[in-house]
């Protein structure tokens, strides 16, 4: 396996089982009034929270060269070069060492994550950790056995 490319949504199930309910009581409580429907604060939010949660991507490209990161619909990408890193390694996570998914800042650095618990961890020459979410932990390792199979000496 020469490069790996990961592609995940911050959709998950248990949050469409609790943003529907809402919604749909929102709509019933609209029905004999199709106007007010379109004009209820409460649904407006709740569809644009479900559409945006839908349309959040967290795409990974593992290279020789390093990974690049994308949050798309967010204009910002992240390249990391391997020669950069110190060393890295898969590590299970849980929300409270960030703080929920996405972009986050915690106790162990910065997290790039979209869901799941699963995360390649990487602590830079520099001394600062970055930790990018996976959903396929199996290849990422593979990935990390060619090009980090050891930790750089400082």
């Amino acid at each position: 396996m020469t490069s790996f490319r990961e592609s995940q949504n911050m959709f998950a199930l248990w949050l469409l089982l609790i943003i529907l309910p809402i919604f749909g009581y929102q709509v019933y409580q609209d029905l004999n009034n199709p106007i007010g429907i379109l004009k209820n604060p409460g649904i407006i939010i709740t569809g644009i929270v479900l559409i945006g949660l839908m349309l959040l991507r967290l795409k990974t490209n593992y290279t020789s060269e390093g990974i690049y990161i994308v949050f798309i619909p967010f204009v910002w990408k992240k390249f990391i070069p391997w020669d950069t890193v110190s060393y890295a390694y898969l590590r299970t996570y849980s929300i409270s060492d960030f703080g929920g998914w996405g972009y986050r800042f915690g106790k162990d650095g910065r997290a790039m994550t979209a869901k799941g618990n699963q995360g390649l961890q990487l602590v830079l020459k520099d001394s600062s950790k970055i930790l990018i979410g996976t959903q396929k932990p199996e290849e990422v390792q593979q990935i990390i056995n060619q090009y980090k199979p050891y930790k750089d000496e400082f």
